[in-house]
């Protein structure tokens, strides 16, 4: 049984659909951290940096949202969320979720807590917001060139576990001048992975209607 500490529209949802997508036990278990939940002595013992997605199987606790979904794609082989170790596409997995969680999610950081790296001076805010936004706008059209020429997926025909993580990024953009979605092939992937049985469960799960 997984135990899957989560905040609607956080990094937890990726986690959360690949527990659908693999059809096993798990418990999601809310936390909010405007009310402090995060923050508590318990909630600390399991992730000492108050944030979500925590995992927690057994004696096992791990966090880190691409970590946990590379663990559970291991853990669970037969579902073919991600080629295995040793495989041709494995190592283009493995590049393609690493992007994703230093690159793109740092960039989309930037975009939501500016005052996390440059202070409360919105001068500054508004300089980082600006920068941040010219440069996730190259971010996705080099993912959209590349799913243009060699998708539909990240993995070519292949759909993994790093296409859902993908789409769940694209979702924090949604307030930028140009959200993922609007880039052609790009918006596709984000289309087709929304239609899925359990992606969909996990945004009717967390509450997310856009």
């Amino acid at each position: 049984m997984y135990k899957l500490y989560w905040t609607p529209g956080s990094a937890a949802m990726a986690p959360h659909a690949v527990l659908i997508e693999l059809g096993v036990p798990h418990e999601l278990q809310l936390v909010d951290p405007k009310k402090g939940e995060t923050r508590t002595p318990e909630y600390l013992k399991l992730n000492p940096h108050a944030r979500v997605p925590t995992l927690v199987e057994g004696e096992m606790v791990m966090y880190e949202s691409a970590a946990i979904v590379q663990y559970l794609c291991e853990r669970h082989p037969g579902a073919e969320l991600a080629p295995a170790p040793g495989t041709w596409q494995r190592p283009l997995f493995l590049q393609w979720l690493t992007y994703l969680t230093n690159t793109v999610q740092e960039e989309l950081s930037h975009w939501w807590h500016a005052e996390a790296y440059v202070g409360s001076d919105p001068r500054c805010q508004q300089a980082m917001t600006e920068t941040t936004e010219r440069n996730l706008d190259q971010m996705w059209r080099f993912l959209d060139g590349q799913i243009a020429a060699k998708g539909p997926f990240l993995l070519g025909a292949r759909f993994s576990a790093a296409d859902i993580y993908l789409t769940m990024l694209a979702r924090w953009s949604r307030n930028c001048a140009k959200p993922a979605k609007e880039f052609p092939a790009l918006g596709r992937l984000i289309a087709t992975v929304k239609a899925r049985p359990a992606y969909a469960r996990m945004l009717e799960q967390q509450g997310i209607t856009q």
